[in-house]
């Protein structure tokens, strides 16, 4: 009879502990199921680009909607424009949100979604530099499904400093097939125009073109250079490096990034920070509110970099008008 009562027992308890593992399994499972999923589209792996995503994420934990309630999916084309497309038809499929980062990733997610009638899927951008011009949006108040934050930057601030070296001959380096890079290039034009700058247009359709493209426009006597925020250009920048300081090329950069790679100065957009202000744009939207109310949004802050390398290498004084700024930051 013990024995009975005691296989009687064990019978109990296994039963017990299959239901409760029956019933953790189906929690767990419950919780991935309710988990929101957000795929993310980024062009080229790139410092910026990179650090746009990293705030987007950063600012949807800071929200409450961190990994535990968001499964992310990233995927990067490496500008693979066939690659970009699939991919971000992959995404929408399959994504309750996205989130293109860069100008091409951002419309082709936008041209998935209409491809697929999931006119209602909130899609999001970053570092895109003209999303009016681009058709992601009708205006910075007046859009459906599409909400995000531009980095167009101050470039007419930028072309200024190259007065501040007395330099009147400049050169501006760009992808022609970036569209973001022609409307910052139509941009210093007006702004050389207004400051009495020659600028000599560096334009290349190819990677491949780049570096004969910057030599030759010193061989027209360029003594500044300004590089917009240009894919391409920012890639590369580090390899060019060596020439710019042999050359005493002063170069004002509209990334960061770029400027510390390469370059000399410039106002630059705070990437992390842009990520950041789209992140609370998701943020808003999961937590119910409507996305046709949600503004577009340019950076607000442009912090002046400096890359004191360049001037010690070529020995260029650093303007006392530039140095206040700098010291002002600090």
């Amino acid at each position: 009879m013990k024995k009975l009562n005691c296989l009687l027992g064990l019978m109990t308890i296994g039963m017990m502990s299959i239901g409760l593992s029956a019933c953790g399994s189906s929690t767990t499972s419950s919780q991935t199921a309710s988990k929101k999923k957000i795929g993310i589209l980024q062009v080229v792996t790139h410092p910026a680009l990179n650090a746009a995503q990293k705030g987007f994420k950063e600012e949807l934990a800071a929200e409450g909607w961190g990994e535990d309630k968001i499964d992310f999916t990233v995927q990067i084309p490496e500008g693979d424009a066939s690659s970009e497309n699939s991919m971000a038809t992959n995404l929408v499929s399959n994504s309750d949100m996205v989130f293109g980062i860069a100008t091409s990733s951002s419309k082709a997610l936008k041209a998935a979604a209409e491809d697929l009638k999931k006119t209602t899927l909130p899609i999001l951008f970053s570092a895109v530099t003209d999303p009016v011009g681009e058709g992601l949006v009708t205006s910075f108040t007046e859009h459906d499904n599409v909400v995000g934050t531009s980095d167009a930057g101050p470039t007419a601030k930028n072309i200024d400093l190259f007065k501040e070296f007395g330099i009147t001959k400049v050169g501006i380096l760009y992808n022609s097939s970036e569209s973001n890079s022609v409307v910052q290039k139509n941009e210093a034009q007006a702004a050389c125009a207004a400051d009495s700058i020659t600028l000599v247009d560096g334009g290349f359709s190819q990677a491949a073109d780049l570096e004969s493209t910057l030599n030759g426009m010193i061989g027209q006597g360029i003594k500044g250079l300004f590089v917009p925020t240009d894919n391409t250009v920012a890639n590369a920048i580090t390899g060019l490096k060596d020439l710019l300081i042999e050359k005493k090329i002063v170069t004002v950069c509209a990334d960061s990034n770029s400027t510390t790679a390469g370059g000399s100065l410039g106002y630059s957009v705070d990437y992390t920070l842009l990520g950041k202000t789209t992140g609370k744009m998701a943020a808003k939207i999961l937590n119910g509110t409507d996305i046709k109310t949600i503004p577009c949004s340019l950076a607000d802050s442009f912090p002046l970099a400096l890359n004191s390398e360049f001037f010690t290498a070529t020995g260029i004084e650093v303007p006392a008008s530039i140095q206040t700024i700098i010291d002002g930051q600090k």
